[in-house]
């Protein structure tokens, strides 16, 4: 019983020190690139807290998996609308392009 409760405080301070390397940003769409071969990079305001890996303060998403381009329809519609974005990244996750992170959501207000 005792080896029980040390591995749930394990596990919440190993998920809790993941969540922290996540990058997050909110403001409006902008500087978007679409790049061969399929990836979409743009930034959302400044970042609260970024990955190690994102050296270019940015996001960037592969129209090749399966959430691409309906995140890339939510960035769109966002930004044509002038209406303000929340980004939080996947876990120091920078799988689509070297320098820019992996979105694991977008919430537009």
């Amino acid at each position: 019983m005792q080896n029980l409760g040390k591995l749930a405080w394990f596990s919440i301070a190993f998920f809790l020190a993941h969540q922290a390397c996540a990058g997050s940003s909110q403001g409006t769409v902008s500087n978007m690139i679409i790049h061969s071969p399929g990836i979409v990079m743009f930034s959302a305001g400044a970042f609260s807290s970024t990955a190690s890996c994102n050296t270019a303060g940015q996001w960037a998403i592969s129209l090749t998996d399966p959430v691409g381009k309906p995140m890339l329809a939510e960035i769109m519609s966002a930004q044509a609308q002038g209406k303000q974005v929340f980004v939080h990244g996947y876990t120091n996750t920078c799988r689509d392009w070297a320098d820019r992170e992996l979105p694991s959501y977008i919430m537009v207000y």
